[in-house]
């Protein structure tokens, strides 16, 4: 029997719902790239495509019934609107370690151990990334980033622009994209907080781990992520540099 307490699902808390699917096949995904497939119920039933009650939410605490069923309590950021989001047995759940949680349909629990070796950011593909030369996609993510914060939307914008429309193929050229960018430091990852934009501590080869997993999460459920969703991102000096100086 898994407990409440479970790594796996302790995990969750304090990540927020980035994308929710009732079908064909019920996901929701969170800020970290945890992905949950399931029956998904809320107390107005199964949640929509663009549910606001739940894009957005964090997970505050989840808690595994002897039956398999998993629930997930939502909050906003300040703890308000709580909001119960169960799924009950066969329910799957994936971290971007490979670790997964898994209840069959008779509520036996099941666990895979992860491996924290990196599946994006391997030293190997940083080093091609910092040696790369910027395509035009990537020189118009940085002419965008002279005058505002890049997201991974001003990507999809380019690519779309290209011709590109399939959202896994957007993820996939997408994160690249945002890899070669961030590993030759062109840009630099973070979070917009009160005080602008807030540098990431994690260093660039977690953060490009972060990008090319949540994007991937999200581009196997056919979504493109909007202004703001996965991380933003702000021009360097170095970045800068690249730009054609007007005359």
């Amino acid at each position: 029997m898994i407990d409440d307490e479970h790594p796996l699902l302790t995990a969750l808390t304090g990540q927020w719902v980035e994308a929710a699917d009732p079908a064909p096949q019920p996901v929701l995904v969170t800020s970290r790239a945890a992905v949950l497939h399931g029956d998904l119920r809320g107390p107005s039933g199964a949640p929509t495509r663009d549910d606001a009650r739940v894009l957005g939410a964090f997970v505050t605490s989840s808690v595994l019934a002897a039956d398999g069923t998993l629930t997930l309590l939502l909050a906003d950021a300040d703890g308000g609107r709580p909001m119960p989001l169960a799924v009950a047995a066969p329910w799957g759940l994936a971290l971007p370690d490979g670790s997964a949680l898994a209840a069959a349909e008779d509520g036996r629990i099941g666990v895979r151990p992860g491996d924290p070796a990196p599946r994006f950011a391997t030293p190997a593909a940083m080093a091609a990334w910092a040696a790369s030369d910027p395509d035009e996609v990537e020189l118009a993510v940085l002419e965008a980033g002279l005058d505002d914060w890049v997201t991974p939307g001003d990507v999809v914008a380019e690519l779309v622009e290209r011709g590109v429309r399939d959202p896994r193929e957007i993820a996939r050229h997408g994160a690249a994209a945002l890899a070669r960018l961030v590993a030759r430091g062109d840009l630099e990852a973070g979070s917009i907080g009160e005080q602008g934009f807030v540098a990431a501590a994690e260093g660039q080869a977690a953060s490009i781990e972060h990008v090319a997993a949540l994007w991937s999460a999200l581009g196997g459920i056919g979504r493109r992520p909007g202004p703001g969703q996965i991380a933003w991102f702000a021009i360097t000096d170095r970045g800068r540099s690249r730009m054609p100086v007007s005359s």
